[in-house]
């Protein structure tokens, strides 16, 4: 089971989407909810406005702005490009631009932008993905990058990574590893991967279970991308830990299980202050629970999903400045550790009643922001029909 995000991939679904949302206009602004792509497109035309939908509702852009104008990456070139290949010509190839400070983003960002297929995950992270279909070649791309690095003179390093596909099993459970076999990884504490991101958010599948959507979308049309999922096993824990209840640290969060929106399972997510994960230190950047800390953060930049029951699969995120090409370390004390708690601590879904049975105080967890109101989803609609006859016409 895998977290909808949003994808570069899924505007090739947009004809489909508009095709249906076009039939209507009396649309509510939740209709929206569980296509990415048009959450994408209003948070787009929020952004120009000084918003974002970063935070799952309609929030002051400033707000997750202030964490990523003083980040500075740990590396020495302005900007690190990295091509990352499929283990063989039927899979995508990716690309993934890390950019070291906000004066090196401010001068690049808008020319980036406008490449095809380039968006930003983050203040400090482009990325695409590129099928074997594609018109443009990778040497294009490629050139195409350089060549506005160049012209700002900025420094930029190269760096290509092969993915391979690795199984490892134990007696009970089968690990199916798509990561580069020369690899290391050490953390190098920048916080990105826990800061909120004015460019992602989660859409909160809407279609099943009315009584659940009725209670937690009033307010919210989606949740954070850096939002930190749990079992209710490792809630126990903390609790136990914290002297908390898990109410309290703890919410709801729903997950689409298939591409089609048709099963939609519930989770647990630590709660956020201000953007950030109620347990992270802001005065020293640490996690306040580092020894108990769920699977998703212990794991990261590897991202696990159940295939099915006895079947893992294990996938790199190469957005982590802590990557690195090193075929003399192992990572198999890392791996094996992500392996046990895999199979001790697995996250596992909560029925609608398990997760309705937990007192939320749901005026606490709506304090902040404001639902995105009709009248910007018009404006977006508008936009993506614009667009729409444009697309028919060529």
């Amino acid at each position: 089971m895998t977290r909808l995000l949003i994808s570069e991939g899924i505007a090739q679904k947009a004809e489909e989407d508009l095709e249906k949302l076009l039939i209507s206009r009396n649309l509510r602004a939740d209709s929206f909810n569980y296509s990415p792509y048009i959450l994408r497109i209003v948070n787009e035309i929020l952004l120009e406005k000084g918003y974002c939908l970063g935070l799952g509702e309609k929030t002051e852009k400033s707000l997750i702005d202030k964490y990523w104008i003083n980040l500075s990456l740990a590396q020495e070139s302005d900007i690190v490009i990295r091509i990352v290949s499929g283990p063989d010509e039927n899979f995508s190839w990716n690309i993934v631009l890390l950019i070291k400070d906000n004066k090196t983003r401010n001068q690049i960002w808008r020319e980036l932008l406008h490449l095809k297929k380039l968006k930003p995950k983050n203040d400090r992270v482009i990325r695409g993905t590129f099928s074997k279909f594609d018109e443009t070649s990778r040497e294009i791309v490629i050139n195409q990058i350089t060549e506005v690095l160049d012209k700002k003179t900025l420094t930029y390093k190269i760096e290509e990574y092969s993915l391979d596909n690795i199984t490892r099993k134990s007696e009970e459970n089968v690990f199916e590893y798509l990561i580069p076999s020369n690899i290391s990884f050490s953390c190098t504490s920048c916080n990105m991967c826990e800061l909120p991101s004015n460019y992602s958010i989660n859409p909160i599948p809407n279609k099943n279970d009315k009584p659940f959507q009725d209670l937690f979308t009033k307010m919210r049309i989606g949740f954070p991308s850096n939002l930190a999922c749990l079992s209710l096993s490792e809630g126990i824990d903390i609790s136990s830990e914290v002297n908390q209840r898990i109410e309290e640290f703890c919410h709801p969060v729903a997950f689409q299980r298939n591409k089609d929106g048709l099963i939609v399972d519930y989770q647990l997510a630590l709660k956020q202050d201000e953007g950030l994960c109620v347990f992270h230190n802001k005065e020293n950047g640490l996690c306040g629970i580092h020894d108990y800390k769920p699977l998703s953060c212990y794991s990261y930049p590897f991202l696990t999903q159940k295939k099915d029951d006895n079947h893992y699969i294990i996938e790199l995120d190469f957005s982590c400045p802590g990557i690195k090409k090193n075929s003399s370390s192992s990572l198999d004390s890392l791996l094996n550790c992500i392996q046990e708690r895999l199979t001790r601590e697995e996250i596992s879904t909560l029925s609608f009643n398990e997760i309705y049975s937990l007192k939320w105080n749901l005026s606490e967890y709506f304090r902040d922001g404001e639902r995105v109101y009709q009248e910007d989803v018009d404006e977006a609609l508008d936009y993506l029909s614009e667009k729409y006859e444009q697309h028919k016409e060529s």
